[in-house]
């Protein structure tokens, strides 16, 4: 950490580990992003009071809301292009013509939570709707007063002449003095080593450049990482070493679930990217539809032995063990109970063998070993374990325990 970063961070004075009172474990919930629109590659991020109503309906109904789903968060959609006359933020009237409040209210009327957008710089991302730059105060007392619960900020149009530390730490100060908790997710895209210093100040931080829907996408993102996709993603949080930076209270984002996103997240694709985002410890917010999904979309988002690795109350994160890019991979993690879970990838393009020995892990003698996404047990094993014939891109995703 610089010295400038523990100076701001003096100043700012915010303790270490952003506490108060959300964030104490991985929040989950869902994200408007690409759930009625493109990502906001072309056209607007869709969003209005009917689409947030339905999606705090399906929390309940679906039974998401009884797993620990709970944020309903608008991204960069709901606010008007302008300020009011009193210079505050407001809703887009058109699409929320009784305001965010009433949305507030019944997302609360359904014990839920509700989360927001806003940017770090004079605009938001898309350019015509004004950001909370240099009006901290102001829009952290607008936003608590409609009962928000969370809020994103992103990076567009920041200035560049303030190290991020410092701006981010203006909304997070400005936040707390609203004696609201709010779960304050900073999203600088990994710029400035904010692994380094994101967990002072928010409860969740973005590692790297914006995810879309696609296994493997690279260029055209702002921010740090290896590229857009899925296994992007993958292997660049192979180089941060997850558990290295993973704490309570300040959890590491590597953006939003594209979970079934329809052609270009399949099955296998999105079963392995729940996988490597539940051993992270990261944030689960979901940015497809969960209204009416499918029983292979609610089979990822709703296991209950995945969800519990991610839940785990030792606060680590899973690292890779061996292996490299366009091959066979071993990921492994500490629970809580002494259980380890352990994620077999093969991130190549043909079938292949991926093996675990129980000395890569520290371990020795015989172990159960459980399939997390089957939920059935495998047996006792001595030495380690091996699966054969994996298919490209597919995870096997396995608790150990002592036998």
């Amino acid at each position: 950490m610089s010295m400038r970063t523990m100076v701001v961070l003096a100043v700012v004075g915010v303790a270490s580990g952003y506490n108060n009172g959300l964030g104490a474990r991985p929040p989950m919930g869902w994200n408007s992003w690409c759930t009625d629109g493109l990502c906001n590659l072309i056209g607007d991020d869709i969003c209005n009071e009917k689409l947030v109503r339905s999606i705090a309906d399906a929390f309940v109904e679906e039974g998401l809301a009884d797993l620990g789903y709970e944020y309903v968060n608008l991204d960069d959609c709901w606010s008007a292009s302008t300020r009011d006359a009193q210079g505050n933020l407001q809703a887009d009237p058109k699409k929320f013509p009784n305001g965010l409040k009433a949305i507030a209210d019944y997302v609360h009327s359904k014990n839920l939570k509700f989360g927001v957008y806003t940017c770090v710089g004079t605009k938001t991302c898309k350019g015509d709707r004004p950001g909370s730059y240099n009006n901290w105060t102001r829009d952290a007392d607008t936003l608590t007063s409609w009962g928000v619960d969370f809020i994103k900020m992103d990076h567009c149009s920041a200035n560049g002449a303030i190290p991020d530390v410092e701006l981010y730490g203006n909304m997070s100060v400005a936040l707390n003095k609203t004696g609201r908790p709010v779960l304050f997710s900073l999203c600088n895209w990994g710029e400035q080593k904010v692994y380094e210093w994101g967990a002072e100040i928010s409860q969740m931080f973005r590692i790297q450049m914006d995810h879309l829907p696609f296994w493997h996408i690279q260029g055209g993102g702002s921010g740090t990482g290896f590229g857009q996709g899925t296994v992007d993603i993958i292997e660049y949080m192979a180089t941060l070493v997850p558990s290295r930076w993973t704490k309570q209270y300040g959890w590491l984002d590597p953006d939003f679930l594209m979970t079934m996103y329809p052609i270009t997240m399949p099955f296998i694709e999105s079963r392995s990217e729940f996988t490597f985002w539940a051993l992270w410890s990261a944030p689960l917010l979901v940015s497809t539809d969960v209204r009416g999904m499918s029983a292979e979309k609610k089979s990822i988002l709703m296991n209950k032995e995945v969800i519990a690795v991610n839940q785990d109350p030792l606060i680590t994160a899973g690292d890779r063990i061996s292996g490299s890019q366009g091959g066979p991979q071993v990921w492994a993690r500490d629970l809580a109970n002494g259980d380890k879970a352990i994620v077999l990838f093969n991130s190549g393009t043909t079938s292949t063998e991926v093996s675990v020995t129980w000395a890569s892990l520290n371990c020795s003698g015989h172990y159960h070993v459980r399939n997390l996404w089957s939920q059935t047990d495998l047996g006792i094993f001595s030495t380690g374990f091996n699966a054969s014939a994996m298919a490209p891109r597919d995870v096997l995703m396995l608790r150990i325990s002592v036998a």
